[in-house]
């Protein structure tokens, strides 16, 4: 019985090597200390497997490339790569490999406080990419750049912004079947179609609504001073503020039950932003955009870059807050004018992609070899220059 047990184990090994669709790996280090397995055994099977799948890969032309989340807060380590025929690996254990010059991209995050004296690599390889990341604005982000930008460079930025060598934005409107982007594109938005006929399914919701907007927040102390204004409109509608900056709650480990009351319960979410900065819109205006609810935005971007045409109110195209407050009241009464804020969505679906690696893992491999060596010479002025502002048009009263 013995025998024939050890045999039926190496056929189900067999099995597996043939017939299981590898999928990109994440190796998170904290995974590997919470984890019975020592890391010695770790990397033998690691390397194992590795093994196989860059013989595998370049038989079809192409090697893995591996990718160190060297500096980076920690929610960064949770974030995955969707399936993309074993072309990357990702991983925050800087023991991964023999060398910290194996890797092929080192990602250093601009969002949380550290600094290039006390983290940066002592041996650079000439191969190999720096990658500044961030997902928050400027104004939101904590890195201390250091004095002498020369002892900074990095080779690659990877941001929510336009112009990243790799765009990372927190979500998309589109009418492809995608799942991330890797480069911004000038979007070519179908002119509204205004119908008739009210599907009678979104008729039957919006005319269950009965509250006028509603507000998740927890900064209460933005640099867009986005409080106020949603107090002004306070004064002349009802908006009911969620979370540690009103008197409502909804746990944030609930965030679809949240979303779910809102769609049921109200016409309008206000999409303010901590920041008012250059293409900095969050997944405040895509996370509301997936329902029956109207999204009032309120930034820097240009939002007709981002969202289709009369999909969305911009604060910032009303000269104060009562006139937008009184527009609002308006859409509320009037559910012919209100329903055409959801034209967009018989043509189009939102796509919520700030946490995935694709477009990086994408980028390395569209990049030749012998890669010239592109670099920044001075980050901090990339990143913060004529970026974020407080100027608006609204007038808070």
């Amino acid at each position: 019985m013995h025998s024939y047990a050890k045999i039926f184990f190496v056929l189900c090994i067999i099995f597996t090597l043939i017939f299981f669709p590898w999928e990109v790996i994440f190796v998170s280090e904290d995974e590997l200390e919470d984890s019975s397995v020592t890391r010695s055994d770790f990397q033998k099977s690691e390397e194992t497997n590795n093994q196989s799948q860059e013989e595998g890969h370049q038989l079809s032309g192409y090697k893995v490339k591996h990718i160190l989340l060297y500096q980076v807060p920690p929610w960064m380590k949770t974030v995955l790569l969707a399936p993309t025929d074993n072309k990357c690996i990702v991983t925050s254990d800087k023991n991964y490999l023999p060398q910290i010059e194996n890797f092929d991209a080192l990602l250093f995050s601009g969002q949380h406080r550290w600094t290039v004296e006390e983290n940066f690599p002592k041996v650079r390889s000439p191969h190999q990419l720096y990658v500044f990341v961030d997902l928050e604005c400027p104004l939101m982000s904590f890195h201390e750049f250091s004095v002498d930008p020369q002892k900074e460079i990095y080779n690659l930025t990877m941001t929510y912004r336009r112009d990243s060598d790799i765009y990372w934005p927190y979500g998309f409107i589109t009418d492809r079947k995608i799942k991330y982007q890797s480069q911004a594109e000038e979007p070519n938005w179908m002119n509204p179609v205004f119908e008739d006929k009210v599907d009678p399914t979104l008729l039957e919701r919006i005319t269950s609504k009965n509250r006028t907007a509603a507000w998740f927040v927890s900064n209460c102390y933005a640099h867009s001073q986005r409080t106020y204004l949603a107090q002004a409109l306070q004064k002349v509608i009802d908006v009911d503020i969620y979370g540690k900056c009103g008197p409502l709650k909804c746990p944030r480990n609930m965030s679809e039950d949240c979303y779910e009351h809102v769609d049921q319960e109200y016409f309008f979410y206000l999409s303010f932003e901590n920041s008012l900065c250059k293409d900095y819109l969050t997944e405040k205006v895509f996370n509301i955009m997936r329902y029956s609810v109207v999204p009032v935005v309120y930034g820097g971007a240009n939002y007709s870059q981002h969202l289709p045409p009369h999909s969305y109110i911009n604060a910032n195209d009303f000269d104060t807050a009562t006139e937008l407050a009184n527009y609002l009241t308006y859409l509320r009464s009037n559910i012919t004018a209100y329903v055409q804020y959801f034209w967009w969505k018989k043509y189009y679906k939102t796509i919520v992609s700030g946490k995935i690696y694709n477009n990086l893992c994408d980028k390395l491999h569209d990049l030749p070899d012998n890669h010239t060596g592109k670099f920044y010479d001075n980050i901090k002025t990339w990143w913060e220059k004529d970026q974020c502002t407080n100027s608006r048009r609204i007038h808070f009263v």
